[in-house]
């Protein structure tokens, strides 16, 4: 009798087998696990206990074929979540880089503004002056440290241009103080050159006697009068 069961019981499984091929187009893969879950159970049931077996193990394949399609739609679901969530991720990441090259651009501007301001202020608030001794066009040794330390703080703003304007005391010719007082603006636009700084953002000056303010014969006054003024702005006209 169980010999006869069990040959019925994989006959059905077979056929069960065959109707879930790839050939077989009429049933859906949902019923297609049903049934398949149906034969394996009755076929381990008629094994294990006989009719009664079989009868419990069929119910349990219906069990499992149906735990299978809810296996698969919530796979189903997951999946469909994972592609919204990244669709979603995508966007916000496309906002983000937006607005980061949105606030860069910005805070760009801020920058050259607020350093363009700076620069104002720097350019008319720092200057230096080196004097000459008389007839002399060398400088004096003693201010060729500050001339350096002037040079590596403006080596840190290249859009500063230094202006040279070089002076003579009233002593001499006219011709001759002027021509001094060019030798005094190109010893000083050297010195800064031997410092780091392009000669192309110096520009000299020679003015010889004319911005002399010391009286005649007022020998102390006129040490004053034998310099070379190194102004700073942003003006790139020599």
């Amino acid at each position: 009798m169980k010999r006869n069961l069990l040959g019925v019981l994989c006959l059905s499984l077979f056929s069960l087998a065959v109707q879930a091929g790839p050939g077989h187009t009429a049933v859906s893969k949902s019923t297609h696990k049903d049934e398949i879950g149906l034969g394996i159970g009755a076929v381990i049931g008629g094994l294990i206990a006989g009719p009664p077996g079989a009868i419990i193990g069929a119910a349990g394949g219906a069990w499992y074929g149906d735990r299978m399609n809810k296996k698969a739609d919530k796979v189903a679901a997951l999946k469909a979540d994972l592609t919204q969530k990244q669709t979603e991720t995508a966007y916000l990441q496309n906002q983000l880089d937006t607005l980061r090259n949105q606030f860069g651009q910005e805070l760009h501007k801020v920058k050259l503004e607020n350093r363009h301001a700076a620069l104002e202020e720097l350019s008319h608030g720092v200057s230096l002056t080196v004097y000459f001794r008389t007839d002399s066009a060398a400088i004096d040794q003693q201010a060729l440290p500050r001339i350096s330390q002037l040079a590596a703080f403006l080596k840190e703003f290249p859009e500063i241009q230094l202006h040279l304007d070089a002076h003579a005391d009233r002593r001499g010719g006219e011709d001759y103080n002027r021509m001094l007082s060019l030798r005094r603006a190109r010893a000083v636009q050297q010195a800064l050159v031997n410092a780091g700084i392009d000669g192309r953002r110096i520009h000299a000056h020679a003015y010889g006697e004319t911005g002399a303010d010391s009286a005649e014969g007022d020998t102390d006054g006129m040490m004053f009068d034998r310099r070379v003024n190194i102004i700073l702005n942003l003006d790139t006209q020599a």
